[in-house]
């Protein structure tokens, strides 16, 4: 009499072996990752160092320079920059929604929610560098100076004025 089960057990075995899950290859070091860009504090672009004047006088190749290109504005020439007084603070596309943010303190959380939906409200930190576009009231109308076009309506109370 012939046993199934010995058999069978063997095959399992076989089987179970030829799957066995190879040892992983070793690992090869990741390359470093680049270094950092440099800290620009609110998209301003460093200057750069001045020219020396003996490389003023000659171009590369031993010839004269030719005439100098004029200097770029410069920041007292640009309009005043306006800051938020602390971050988190909103700022509102609509004067109205932000008005409706700021004497509604006792609303719900959904209607306040809306509103700010509605007004195309958004959170400003103090590193965003504005310029007024105008006032209202107790109100001014901001524009951001660096990155997208945008346009906000703030509380008077909530800026800094330069």
């Amino acid at each position: 009499m012939i046993r199934p089960f010995p058999r069978a057990a063997i095959g399992l075995l076989l089987v179970l072996a030829a799957c066995a899950p190879e040892p992983p290859p070793p690992e090869e070091p990741l390359p470093l990752p680049p270094p950092p860009p440099p800290l620009l504090r609110g998209g301003r672009v460093p200057p750069a160092p001045p020219p020396s004047p003996d490389a003023a006088s000659e171009a590369p190749g031993g010839a004269s320079a030719p005439e100098a290109t004029p200097a770029p504005p410069r920041a007292a020439d640009a309009a005043p920059v306006w800051r938020v007084q602390r971050d988190g603070t909103v700022g509102c596309a609509d004067p109205a929604a932000l008005r409706l943010l700021g004497d509604r303190t006792d609303a719900s959380p959904r209607i306040l929610a809306e509103a700010r939906a509605a007004g195309g409200c958004r959170t400003t930190f103090r590193i965003n560098e504005w310029a007024v576009v105008a006032t209202e009231g107790n109100l001014v109308q901001l524009r951001l100076t660096s990155g997208p076009a945008l346009t906000l309506w703030f509380r008077r109370d909530e800026v800094i004025a330069p």
